[in-house]
């Protein structure tokens, strides 16, 4: 599905329950203003997507003086890719991930947790940005992010910051807490679902290769990086707010209950195969 209509369907996918709500309220004189309503909210966090997203995972910015061989790896790659440097975050997580939002590609952000700086090598680090930035080029990046800001909007709405109802290790959550996400979860999970692609995973790994030359290098780093993953270490805001899942370049969230409706990468192993099977050919 074109990016450009996968974003449309998102923005409907606010507007139509806003139009019901408003219908349920005030009849069929409700349901437009609802619509208008929930299109314009829509479209608002559209806007500040990537603000909403980065605030809701916690990610801070760094600059040259706090990382700047990262940066200058970053910029580096950009330049490779024929794209301006993104912003760089960090991500305080033991989790190795590493994910891009933003509208485009003048106004990018790229967001690696501390777990995959300590994981990687720089030649498998410079694979997973040649990932990120491929992300980027194909303009898969404004419906990753939309979907991510409104189902994190979702998500926080059903919680009071004593406990995510998806994270297990978390207190237990107000009586009332549950209830509520189970309601809200499957429009999460549907938003999270127009906001990915698993071909769109493979055609960046693909893209990858060719940005930075070394195909065995991505396949090196997701093996790694689906290694970390099933050795269970914590990514709380994943948990938390499981429509970013989508984005990251390891799906960080089990199979289990809720969180396999935000599932929307293609298997590890295929994507791994098929990095060696181009590596085979070149």
């Amino acid at each position: 599905m074109p990016n450009f209509l996968r974003t449309l369907l998102l923005l409907g996918g606010v507007a139509v329950p806003a139009a019901m709500v408003g219908w349920m309220a005030g009849g069929a004189a409700g349901a437009l203003p609802g619509a208008l309503l929930g299109a314009g909210a829509g479209v608002l966090v559209c806007l500040l997507g990537e603000r909403v997203v980065l605030r809701l995972y916690g990610a801070r910015e760094v600059d040259a003086q706090g990382a700047p061989h990262l940066l200058a790896m970053v910029r580096e790659m950009a330049a490779l890719a024929g794209l301006p440097a993104p912003r760089v975050f960090l991500l305080d997580a033991d989790a190795a991930n590493a994910f891009t939002v933003g509208r485009g590609r003048a106004r990018a952000a790229l967001v690696l947790t501390s777990g995959i700086l300590r994981l990687l090598d720089e030649r498998e680090l410079r694979a997973v940005l040649a990932h990120e930035l491929a992300h980027v080029l194909r303009g898969d990046v404004l419906p990753g992010t939309l979907a991510a800001a409104l189902g994190g909007v979702l998500a926080a709405a059903s919680q009071t910051g004593l406990g995510a109802p998806l994270d297990e290790r978390a207190r237990p959550a107000p009586a009332w807490q549950t209830p509520l996400w189970l309601l809200l979860a499957p429009l999460a999970a549907l938003l999270a679902q127009l906001g990915a692609a698993a071909r769109r995973e493979l055609a960046a790994d693909r893209l990858a290769a060719r940005l930075c030359g070394d195909p065995l290098a991505l396949a090196g780093a997701l093996q790694r990086l689906q290694a970390h993953a099933d050795e269970r270490h914590g990514f709380t805001q994943a948990r938390r707010y499981p429509a970013g899942a989508q984005m990251m370049v390891c799906n960080p969230l089990g199979c289990a209950g809720i969180q396999r409706w935000f599932a929307c990468h293609p298997s590890m192993q295929r994507r791994i195969q098929a990095l060696r099977a181009s590596s085979r050919r070149a």
